[in-house]
């Protein structure tokens, strides 16, 4: 059985009203059909009325309205109501100027058949279903692309113009109507890091040839204020020419600076040890590692190591308690790294033991630092409640070697030779004997 349809017919002239009314009744429906003469009549109509209609069959000239401006009022007033242009002109550009003003289709007036009136009703209400889904799911995208800060832009592979949206601007500090922000994406790629240029041009020369199905990278993008911003992109082809060569491709940027601190952040808890800002054991480690290849690779590139501790650091917890041990061991970690190089490598491997890794650096070199942090330390005061604390500390210092099947084999015999500075009478340094030296448990 055919839908019922609600039809409302906005005609002026009886003539062709009762011809759009008795073409209805062949169309093989019931329909409910209301005849109104002016857009006034259709707006009390619509106020008055509890259920919309259907659709809206519209004559454009009217006692009150003519030409397009009757769809523009129209749909206005029936705003989720599909219209029906009812015309005189015969004429395909005055049809697709009505299109474009909202009506959903049209139909010539002395060529108003059941079927095609029916088939038009028909396409407008699906075509206005089409067209509200669409504006929907673009509401929807706006509101995505707007929550999640993306900047859009559109890439002329040809040309190298470069179309980006206020947004993306923005990301990068430039007002909407500033002249000076970039129109080709060459002139946007002296704005990226020179660090993260060859990786771009190989994403994007990857995605192009059809290795990648998307374009996607991070990287760093600078500000106009002067400081670098991390952002991701990603993007794809969207069309080529006659001779298959790229055309146009189309993405989006994002903002992910603040990703990338809390990232940054969560990697120096896992690296660092949380009451000196120290490299951890783990992290010292790996970089001893990376030492040792280097001895291991280069006859003439000498590494060191210092094992180190402070002395009766157990007696200075009990006696001033252990907010005052922690205060000593933070400014322990500063003494200490305010006499080391930029390259030198600092870690807390756990409790009061501490250990240096110095690059590039031979036997003298090392006793020399050894030396230098061990008076910095004795000269160290530290103030707790009423008391000035002083501490010294012991060290121990061995060689890398590229005899040793692992590079903590050094870092055992610092630890020996730590031992013995201990045993000989604390606030001293020695240096490792030979790869005999083994660890000894001490306080």
């Amino acid at each position: 059985m055919m839908q019922k349809l609600s039809v409302v017919l906005v005609e002026d002239e009886p003539g062709d009203a009762g011809l759009i009314q008795y073409s209805l009744k062949f169309t093989k429906g019931d329909h409910e059909v209301h005849w109104l003469t002016s857009l006034e009549d259709l707006n009390t109509h619509l106020r008055a009325t509890t259920s919309a209609p259907d659709v809206i069959l519209l004559d454009l000239n009217l006692p009150d309205s003519s030409g397009l401006d009757t769809i523009s009022r129209c749909k206005a007033m029936a705003r989720g109501i599909p219209i029906v242009v009812l015309t005189g002109h015969d004429d395909m550009d005055f049809s697709l100027k009505a299109l474009e003003t909202g009506a959903q289709d049209y139909l010539i007036k002395n060529n108003v058949e059941a079927d095609a009136l029916l088939r038009a009703m028909r396409y407008a209400m699906e075509r206005h279903q089409l067209e509200r889904r669409l504006k929907e799911s673009e509401e929807l995208t706006t509101a995505a692309i707007e929550g999640g800060g993306l900047g859009i832009w559109e890439w002329n592979l040809k040309t190298d113009a470069c179309y980006t949206s206020e947004r993306l601007r923005k990301n990068a500090g430039f007002d909407v109507d500033d002249d000076t922000a970039p129109q080709t994406l060459s002139e946007w790629m002296t704005r990226t890091h020179p660090d993260d240029t060859d990786a771009i041009d190989e994403a994007l020369k990857r995605h192009v040839k059809g290795e990648e199905k998307r374009y996607e990278i991070e990287y760093r993008l600078k500000h106009k204020q002067g400081h670098w911003v991390w952002v991701f992109e990603s993007g794809h082809l969207v069309s080529r020419d006659a001779e298959g060569n790229p055309e146009r491709m189309v993405g989006i940027l994002q903002d992910i600076s603040s990703r990338k601190e809390m990232e940054e952040q969560l990697r120096t808890l896992a690296m660092r040890d949380p009451l000196t800002g120290l490299f951890n054991r783990r992290s010292f480690m790996e970089t001893m590692d990376s030492e040792y290849g280097r001895v291991k690779r280069h006859n003439d590139y000498h590494t060191s190591i210092l094992m180190m501790d402070i002395d009766h650091f157990k007696h200075v917890n009990d006696t001033y308690g252990h907010a005052a041990g922690d205060d000593i061991l933070k400014s322990f970690a500063r003494t200490i790294t305010n006499n080391l190089r930029e390259n030198d490598v600092f870690g807390r491997l756990g409790g009061e033991e501490f250990a240096i890794l110095l690059p590039d650096t031979d036997q003298d070199g090392s006793t020399h630092v050894a030396e230098k942090v061990r008076a910095a330390v004795e000269a160290m005061r530290v103030q707790a409640e009423d008391e000035t604390i002083r501490i010294t500390t012991s060290v121990g210092i061995a060689m890398l070697s590229a005899n040793d099947k692992r590079p903590d084999g050094a870092l055992a015999r610092a630890d020996a030779a730590l031992y013995r500075a201990k045993q000989n009478g604390r606030n001293r340094v020695d240096q490792a004997k030979s790869s005999a030296d083994t660890p000894i448990a001490s306080e």
